[in-house]
Formats: C-alpha cells, sequence, structure tokens
C-alpha cells in the first residue's frame, strides 16, 4: 500500500491562510468572497462584515459603509444554514445549501422548539403569519414579525421567538431583508433568492449536493478531516464521507489524501492549485480576525494547527472574543470600541510577543480604521 504523503503544521497554516483568502486577497467583490467560501459564519455582525471585506485586496476594499450598502442589496445574504448558526450565503448558494442542511439542523434543534412551546400546530400557524408579513416585498424588522404573531394570539418569550424565526429561515421562508433605522431586517426567501439549485439545476439532488460541498469546502480550506468537515458543516461523517467519495468518483485527481499531525486529510494537489501558489507576505504578519471567522471555525480535529508554538494561553474563555494572528498563528485576542469619530483596539496577547511585532500591529489598526472610516489605535 502507497504511504500517504505527510503535510507539516506550517505548510498547513500558508495553505489555509491562503486558500480562505486571507494571504493575497484578490480584487473581487463581497459576494464572490462569500461564494468562493460557501458559507462564512456571521455571529458578531459588524465584524463579520470586516471577515468579508479583509479577503479583499487593500485597493478595491470596500468600508464599513460599503459593507452594509452589499448586505442591504442582497448581494450577500444571513441566515441559519448549518450546525445551528448564523451565516453568509451567496444568493445562487442559499437554496441548495438549505435543502442540504435544513433537515439536520431542525433535527438537532427539536428539543429547543419543544421546550419553547414550538409544536407542529404552532410552527405552521407561525411560519404561514411571518409568509404573509414579508410577502409583495415587504421587509419587516423583528418587533414587527412579533406583532404579526401577537395579532394571532401567539404570544412566545425571547428564545421561543428566535427560535420560530430560525424555523421560518430553514424553511426557506425568511431571509435576511435591508436594515431598518437600525435594526436588521427579514425578507421573504423566494424574492431575494434565484430559484436555482446547484450549478443551475433544476431539482435538487443530495448527492450532488453532498459532492459540491464537499469538493468546495476542501479547495478553500483544506488540508481539512473528515471530523473537521462533519462539525464546520453539522453534517454527519457519514455524509461528507459519502460527499468526498462521490467528488473522486466524478474527478478522480481533484482531491489529494494527505497526513497533518497524524490525521489524515484531504486536499487540492498543490500543483493544480493556484491560490497554493499565492504571495506569502514577509514576515511579521499580524492578522485581526473575526472571532468566528472561517479560519477558526473550519476545523475541529486539526484546529491545533492554528496555535502559535509558543501558545500558553489557560483553557479559560477570552471576554475578546476576536483573534489576532501572527504568521497565521493565534497570539492574542482583541476588539473593538467604537466611539462617534474614532475607534479604539484593544488587544490582549496570549502568548509573548517581540517588540519588533509592534509595527506590523500598528499597521493592521490603521488598516482596520480604515475600513470602519475612522480615526482607530490601539488602545493602552
Amino acid at each position: 500500500m502507497t504511504a500517504i504523503p505527510s503535510i507539516s503544521a506550517a505548510e498547513a497554516v500558508r495553505l489555509r491562510m491562503l486558500r480562505l483568502g486571507l494571504w493575497d486577497p484578490r480584487p473581487v467583490t463581497p459576494e464572490r468572497i462569500v461564494s468562493g467560501l460557501v458559507a462564512m459564519q456571521a455571529q458578531e455582525f459588524p465584524y463579520a462584515l470586516w471577515s468579508i471585506a479583509q479577503r479583499i485586496s487593500p485597493a478595491d476594499r470596500p468600508s464599513a459603509a460599503d459593507m452594509g450598502v452589499a448586505y442591504d442589496l442582497g448581494s450577500i445574504l444571513r441566515t441559519h444554514v448549518m450546525r445551528p448558526t448564523w451565516h453568509f450565503l451567496a444568493p445562487g448558494d442559499a437554496r441548495w445549501m438549505l435543502t442540504l442542511t435544513a433537515q439536520r439542523v431542525l433535527g438537532i434543534s427539536r428539543i429547543y422548539f419543544e421546550r419553547a412551546g414550538l409544536d407542529a400546530p404552532t410552527l405552521v400557524r407561525v411560519t404561514d403569519a411571518f409568509a404573509g408579513a414579508v410577502a409583495g416585498g415587504r421587509h419587516r424588522t423583528r418587533a414587527e414579525l412579533r406583532a404579526v404573531l401577537s395579532a394571532i394570539g401567539i404570544e412566545l418569550d425571547g428564545n421561543g421567538f428566535v427560535y420560530a424565526l430560525m424555523f421560518a429561515e430553514l424553511q426557506r421562508v425568511l431571509i435576511s431583508g435591508v436594515t431598518i433605522g437600525k435594526q436588521r431586517s427579514y425578507a421573504a426567501f423566494d424574492e431575494r433568492v434565484p430559484p436555482t439549485f446547484v450549478a443551475g439545476a433544476a431539482s435538487y439532488d443530495h448527492e450532488n449536493a453532498l459532492a459540491t460541498l464537499a469538493s468546495r469546502y476542501v479547495a478553500t480550506r483544506g488540508p481539512v478531516s473528515v471530523k473537521d468537515m462533519s462539525a464546520w458543516s453539522g453534517l454527519t461523517q457519514a455524509d461528507c464521507r459519502r460527499g468526498l467519495e462521490v467528488a473522486l468518483e466524478r474527478a478522480p485527481e481533484s482531491l489529494e489524501r494527505v497526513e497533518l499531525e497524524g490525521v489524515e486529510c484531504w486536499m487540492t494537489p498543490t500543483d493544480a492549485d493556484a491560490d497554493a501558489a499565492g504571495s506569502v507576505p514577509a514576515s511579521p504578519r499580524i492578522d485581526l480576525l473575526h472571532g468566528y471567522d472561517e479560519y477558526v471555525m473550519s476545523y475541529l480535529e486539526t484546529r491545533g494547527v492554528i496555535q502559535h508554538p509558543d501558545f500558553s494561553a489557560p483553557g479559560t474563555p477570552d471576554s475578546l472574543l476576536h483573534a489576532a494572528l501572527l504568521d497565521g498563528r493565534v497570539v492574542a485576542t482583541w476588539k473593538h470600541t467604537l466611539a462617534r469619530r474614532s475607534a479604539s483596539i484593544e488587544l490582549r496577547p496570549i502568548t509573548p510577543m517581540a517588540a519588533s511585532v509592534r509595527p506590523e500591529i500598528d499597521r493592521e489598526v490603521a488598516e482596520y480604521g480604515r475600513y470602519l472610516g475612522v480615526p482607530t489605535e490601539l488602545s493602552a
């Protein structure tokens, strides 16, 4: 039997940073970024928009205001689609992705629906009410949708209302709408999403969707294991293996099996992968990432390679949440504080950093400030 070639942790970091678009960003649109990555986790909404923008070349990078416009126009959509949690999707991917993952998410969430008093008849009434409220191009805030339920005698606590909205999203009734004042709204799914399935197919094919998801996941995040894909997608490991099998049946040379720190992984062959030969920035390089960035959330079994070799953080949660990378490895956490005409960045190292890194920290803070559109400094 032929031995599986090994890949080092350093090479895995390089490939992931390039393939995920964090190094060597391209002059593309926000929709192209989201579509390229299939789905991007999208809690912490302002940081999640930065996660898209930072993957666009600096000369072409949209500002925070520009990203808000792209969101309002529906160039990028936000909904519950995997695990379950918020994700950004491109309009062309929303229909087949939800068709693929919704039943799995509903199965995981069913106990929470039941605890909130959302039995099957109530969910039907709720979904019908939401559908009527957003019909005809109307975009509704949460407050407006809650009032719609109250009008038909359905009163839900906070969690119950959130689960009701999520159920309607998974049923392809609601999806993200425009921003109304400072409130994000919901719109009719069919009015924001094209009526096509994966690759323009007229009807849905489960195995085709699994293969598409597997091949696109591996191409943008490899090297990855089956457990990584299962944790990222929320699908079973059996489904993930089947997706890889079908992808290989259809294009036998498209995926390569490798070993990363003793774990069997899959990746696209580097000699056929333009992203693998992208430009690696000079060291030291600091990147400020959204706490749920795909570089952090796309892995489970092989996530450890993104930790700095000198990582010395205790095993307790960090209130700053977001991840700062040094040469592709997590070395600190951060958050922003926004004022009317300025912003500050609090940075908390979790492993010692040399003084020579400070100019690179200042560069990335300034880049984030340009994105925000206000002077931004590192707080003391």
